[in-house]
């Protein structure tokens, strides 16, 4: 009877001692997930506090230097080498950070976003003389006609309302010689995603349709990871299918005549598209406000 109840009690203990552990793990994750909350919350309030900026995670800031951050920079570092030299605009600037890089290299850059806070931080934190930070609507660009050698939009085309608008607004300071590099979320990418602070993620077709009506020549690199769903996949296999497909830029790194170099072309979830020869509205189709635009002979896809 005795060997019974302790084989009873040993059996009764087993069950026991497991949930014990399995509650102390959750115990201990939890104070971890707390730990790292609270260590965030503080951090970004202190930046508030000093700065004036509060840090959310679809912003980038060199201060919370993310995975997120890390990506967005190297679209920077990449696109750094088309700047030397020239006077560069920057859409979307955000908190400077990138605007910052390019201008290592530019003669000049100016950095334009809507975000108040995050052009106060920029202003206070990158100073250097070839550097401007001005509040414009990227779909209302209070800027002169043909006054930049290079347009850099990068992750900032798919917060917009009216895309198209904002293209046409590229082009129009774009000097006829110049090159848009445009960066922008791959739709299959983001299936069953719902970013809130997206207005709209485009797919290749829509991404290709729109550049063509304001831009002769145009190069769309495709994102280096495959989509992670089965939908995003059929998506991918149907277009190609079709013909639409982007380039390589890291097995093939030419961008027409030019060799680059793609050691930062990490363009794992974006389209990466180039254009130039920006299409020119007349002063009659400028004046008529519903005109259609003729799509440009040259696709260079």
């Amino acid at each position: 009877m005795r060997r019974r109840r302790s084989e009873r009690q040993d059996e009764d203990y087993c069950p026991r001692a497991a949930q014990l552990v399995l509650v102390a793990m959750k115990l201990t994750l939890f104070r971890h997930i707390l730990a790292t909350y609270m260590h965030k919350a503080l951090q970004r309030s202190g930046c508030f506090l000093r700065t004036g900026y509060w840090h959310t995670r679809e912003r980038c800031c060199a201060e919370f230097p993310d995975d997120n951050f890390v990506n967005h920079l190297k679209v920077y570092k990449f696109a750094s080498q088309f700047c030397v030299g020239k006077d560069v605009l920057d859409v979307g600037c955000g908190t400077g950070y990138g605007t910052s890089f390019l201008a290592a290299s530019a003669k000049s850059v100016i950095g334009i976003d809507i975000s108040r806070h995050a052009l106060r931080y920029a202003r206070r934190h990158y100073s250097d003389s070839n550097i401007q930070f001005r509040r414009i609507d990227a779909e209302h660009m209070e800027l002169a006609d043909q006054s930049f050698d290079v347009v850099i939009s990068t992750e900032n085309f798919e917060h917009l309302s009216n895309q198209r608008v904002n293209l046409s607004e590229m082009s129009r300071v774009l000097r006829d010689d110049g090159m848009l590099l445009l960066a922008t979320p791959n739709h299959e990418m983001f299936i069953d995603i719902d970013n809130p602070y997206h207005t709209h993620e485009l797919s290749y077709e829509e991404l290709r349709e729109m550049v063509r009506e304001y831009y002769r020549e145009y190069l769309i690199a495709e994102n280096l990871l495959p989509p992670p769903t089965l939908e995003g996949h059929r998506l991918r296999e149907a277009r190609r299918a079709k013909g639409a497909q982007g380039i390589d830029i890291t097995a093939n790194p030419m961008l027409w005549e030019r060799h680059v170099d793609a050691t930062w072309a990490c363009n794992t979830h974006s389209f990466f598209c180039f254009a130039r020869l920006p299409v020119r509205i007349s002063e009659s189709e400028q004046a008529a406000p519903n005109c259609v635009r003729s799509k440009p002979s040259v696709d260079n896809l």
